[in-house]
């Protein structure tokens, strides 16, 4: 940078020709000690040091003893820049390292779950937001702002340290301790027999901030400089050089807005040197505008296509909010509502319902770039013989998304419950090039994909998990967890999804399990908090899938010989309910 504006900018950011950079000293993954001076060190400190070089002014590391010190000092105006979790409701006052207004840049990405006490009843995270459940947490932190605001059923105490959280783990007064993965490892030594839970409830997103009262310019500098760091492997060198591998993780490249010529694909290890994809969405429901938001945080240039228009106005005005397990962050997506006016794609995405796979198709058809792919991915059977019914099928490939859970918190907001993997194959088998270019895609935008020789088996799996909590949820209005907490519930449940798995026997599908009731309980364990999306449908009074998932299993079982007597009274009754839609 020339002298004159690195001075002029030098001002904007350190008006006293010092920067002051705000850290948290109770983040030990951040700062991990102290140098021969006594002065903190680890990566925040060294990330800290960097921006004042390039700016080049002196650094005063200020520290704090908790993040919600570090938050509530910018009121004081005690530090120039700070290096915290970024959280909507430290947004509020504080301006981070976001290159857009429409989503942050973090530097860092810390896994955080639960601890259990020995003997504890909870086995998944989904299970710890529920009636009777107080999880301890540390107030001001990134994860207890988190829980205050997403957490439904159970309840959160604050406690001013972690120590003090995790003393309230052990005297019995709470039955979970929120906290960083690795902190949480230290923990449960002392309590022996404590466990911590799989998966997480989130990541905190660690960024750089600065007082909003600052120039913009201020944030635009910092956003650019964390992903020039992020991209050149230099934050990559700090978790490496202060031993904290494993525990810190590069944070994915930030979402970037329409029709800026610089937006690239970046990753941990550099830049990738690839072109962005344009990537269209057609149905942003739950599941799309999940789909959509990660491939737009991911550098993609993303059209989303929905007839709802209070969401495709929220998209087009504030962006795309996702919330859940991996963090919470605002994608800049392009929202329309019909298709005119986007552009050939790579990549079509049809995340619609069943009954909307046809109009999608035709849509698909004239969207595509003559090397592109279309991707259907819908719950239930039957979404390859419904686009072949519109569209020629040499450029489909076939999808499921196993083991995750979504649902619209409102216009312009989705939440997910859990993001296991994302399946992929061709609609005759096989390996081909194009396929792994397509799940490659996928992984890039920070999704768990995988292809698959033979789709069709991963489709029927993923079918049995359908029919059993589809039905039977729907019917009932309970969650997942709920209804197979009742034997009478889930009898019926299990009774359609061993139909259907003596369909798929007959039918020739080659199941990767031979015990289809523990089969089903692990799938239960991850979605125990969530509502299948044929439930959501009718709570919203809309019509669901049923003729792709209960309904699909009687004319099926037909074909083989067999019959399916209790799919068939369970979708009859819903097709009842939904009559009167």
């Amino acid at each position: 940078m020339p002298d004159e504006p690195k001075a002029s900018l030098a001002k904007l950011v350190a008006p006293t020709g010092v920067l002051r950079a705000g850290i948290n000293l109770a983040n030990f993954l951040l700062v991990s000690g102290k140098d021969s001076d006594g002065q903190p060190s680890g990566v925040a400190p060294d990330l800290a040091a960097e921006v004042a070089r390039r700016l080049g002014v002196s650094l005063e590391l200020v520290g704090f003893k908790s993040p919600q010190e570090l938050g509530d000092a910018v009121d004081a105006g005690a530090w120039d820049i700070g290096l915290i979790g970024a959280e909507p409701q430290r947004a509020e006052k504080i301006a981070f390292t976001a290159r857009y207004d429409f989503c942050y840049a973090p530097y860092v990405d810390i896994p955080v779950t639960y601890l259990v006490p020995p003997g504890s009843s909870l086995k998944s995270v989904a299970e710890v937001d529920a009636a009777g459940v107080c999880i301890a947490s540390v107030a001001g932190s990134a994860f207890g702002l988190w829980l205050e605001k997403n957490i439904k059923l159970a309840s959160v105490q604050q406690a001013k340290t972690m120590d003090e959280a995790f003393q309230l783990l052990a005297s019995g007064k709470v039955q979970a301790l929120a906290g960083l993965r690795q902190r949480l490892l230290t923990d449960a030594k002392q309590l022996p027999g404590a466990g911590i839970l799989e998966g997480n409830f989130m990541t905190v997103q660690q960024a750089i901030g600065t007082p909003r009262s600052r120039d913009p310019e201020v944030s635009k500098f910092l956003g650019t400089t964390v992903e020039e760091l992020k991209s050149s492997g230099f934050v990559a060198s700090l978790i490496s050089k202060h031993g904290v591998s494993g525990q810190l993780l590069v944070s994915s490249p930030a979402g970037e807005v329409e029709g800026d010529a610089k937006r690239r694909k970046l990753d941990a290890a550099g830049s990738s040197g690839k072109e962005k994809q344009t990537v269209a969405v057609l149905g942003c429901g739950a599941m799309g505008s999940v789909y959509a938001a990660f491939f737009a945080a991911a550098g993609n240039d993303v059209w989303a296509v929905d007839v709802w228009k209070e969401h495709v106005d929220a998209m087009q005005k504030g962006g795309l909010r996702v919330t859940g397990p991996k963090g919470d962050f605002t994608a800049r997506i392009n929202a329309r509502m019909d298709t005119s006016e986007v552009p050939a794609a790579d990549l079509v995405i049809i995340a619609t319902k069943a009954s909307g796979v046809g109009a999608a198709a035709k849509a698909a058809a004239g969207l595509l770039k003559a090397d592109g792919v279309v991707l259907t991915i819908q719950n239930g059977l039957g979404a390859g013989d419904r686009i072949a019914q519109h569209i020629d099928t040499k450029n489909v490939l076939l999808g499921i998304a196993s083991n995750f859970g979504a649902c619209m918190k409102g216009p312009g907001h989705a939440e997910h419950k859990s993001m296991n993997l994302i399946a992929i194959g061709e609609m005759e088998g096989g390996s081909t090039k194009r396929l792994e270019h397509v799940v490659a895609l996928w992984s890039e935008a920070g999704f768990t994909a995988k292809a698959c020789e033979d789709i069709t088996n991963m489709i029927w799996e993923k079918l049995l998990c359908n029919v059993f909590v589809g039905g039977a949820c729907t019917l009932t209005g309970l969650t997942v967890g709920e209804m197979v907490d009742q034997p009478s519930s889930k009898s019926v449940a299990l009774a359609c999804a061993r139909e259907a798995y003596a369909v798929g026997q007959a039918k020739g599908i080659k199941f990767s399990f031979e015990d289809l009731e523990a089969y089903l309980d692990k799938f239960v364990s991850t979605v125990r908090g969530a509502r299948p999306s044929m439930a959501q449908d009718h709570a919203a009074r809309r019509r669901g899938e049923v003729d792709a998932i209960n309904g699909a299993i009687p004319p099926e079982a037909e074909k083989v010989g067999l019959k399916a007597p209790i799919n068939e009274t369970l979708a009859n009754l819903i097709r009842a309910r939904e009559s009167a839609f």
